[in-house]
């Protein structure tokens, strides 16, 4: 059985990252935050104990550890946590990154064995669905993606990247309205995508073009007027998604095991989140070429790409990205307790 280590006590530790390491069966050894009655609230539920000192624990005692913490404290909890690098997997929630003087510490990421990042989103079933129904070659070669109100900036880009190959953007345009939203379309070789706001949770419709055909789909699965599109699977409740058509369909056992947990946020938008987070846990042990394709390094550029272009009306998104992988291989042989350049 493996066994985890989980960082922090937020909503999302409670009502994801603690769900899926429990339907995968893995086994938590402990929780750790800076507030041990906090890990031991978390904790609680599962008979998971709060870890007081983690450098308690030795190289060899976990398989993997997840990290959940306000975004700004990532460097820090990452120097807390380096001796138990050595033969363990990372798993880091999104964003990854919280400046760009962040990226100086990335030495510190690749002392682990294997990193994922936790970009849930894209990984939700009914997204692996339609990324299935494009990999299948229904849609021939994808020339467009529209989103409405279904993409919360970093992860509608993720997301549209997986269904993608995970192409990196060559450029972003913004434009606000008057409601302080940000409409994004993103270029691609080949494709251009567009992402309007503002986001709402488990609402909004999508739509993937390609040379031979068209998805289109409400997030979750609720009808829509399309030749080809995304419908939901209910016994009793929502048991999976389907393609009318196609003879597509994915069913997601967890989604009962999940709901029997009894989560704070039973929301089906969560429900459905807990698959997608089971996914890339999964993948650190299990084939998934989505998964083992996002670098943590991708999700810090999606993070600076999507908050850029709030700021300014045009980024040359492709030069962010190559600027990250420029940045690490300076990096390589750095090491990760130097001081970051004034």
């Amino acid at each position: 059985m493996k066994r985890a280590l989980v960082i922090g006590s937020g909503y999302r530790v409670r009502n994801a990252f603690l769900p899926a390491l429990s339907c995968l069966g893995i086994r938590v050894v402990g929780v750790y935050s800076r507030s041990v009655e906090n890990a031991r609230r978390a904790g609680e539920p599962y008979g998971i104990p709060a870890v007081e000192d983690v450098s308690s624990l030795r190289p060899g005692d976990v398989d993997v550890v997840l990290v959940s913490v306000t975004v700004s404290n990532n460097v820090e909890v990452m120097q807390q946590i380096a001796h138990l690098a050595p033969g363990a997997a990372l798993v880091m929630d999104t964003p990854g990154i919280s400046r760009p003087t962040d990226l100086w510490y990335l030495p510190l990421y690749r002392r682990w064995a294997q990193v994922r990042v936790a970009e849930d989103f894209m990984n939700m079933p009914q997204y692996r669905l339609v990324n299935k129904v494009i990999g299948d070659g229904h849609l021939g070669d994808i020339t467009s993606v529209s989103m409405d109100h279904m993409g919360y900036q970093y992860h509608a880009l993720a997301l549209i990247r997986s269904w993608l190959g995970m192409r990196t953007p060559r450029s972003a345009r913004g434009h606000r309205s008057a409601q302080g939203a940000v409409d994004v379309r993103y270029r691609f070789d080949g494709v251009v995508a567009g992402v309007r706001e503002p986001y709402r949770q488990g609402e909004g419709s999508f739509t993937v073009t390609g040379t031979r055909g068209s998805i289109a789909g409400h997030p979750m699965g609720h009808p829509v007027d399309a030749t080809i599109r995304l419908e939901r699977i209910e016994n009793g409740e929502l048991a999976g998604f389907r393609v009318p058509g196609l003879d597509t369909e994915i069913m997601v056992p967890r989604l009962k095991r999940v709901r029997d947990l009894g989560l704070e946020d039973p929301s089906e938008f969560n429900v459905l989140r807990v698959d997608g987070l089971c996914e890339v846990v999964s993948s650190l042990w299990e084939p998934d070429p989505v998964n083992a394709q996002y670098r943590l390094e991708d999700a810090m550029a999606d993070r600076l790409v999507s908050a850029a272009v709030r700021r300014f009306r045009r980024v040359p998104a492709g030069n962010i990205v190559d600027r990250v992988d420029s940045m690490l291989d300076r990096l390589r042989t750095s090491t990760a307790q130097e001081r970051p350049p004034n």
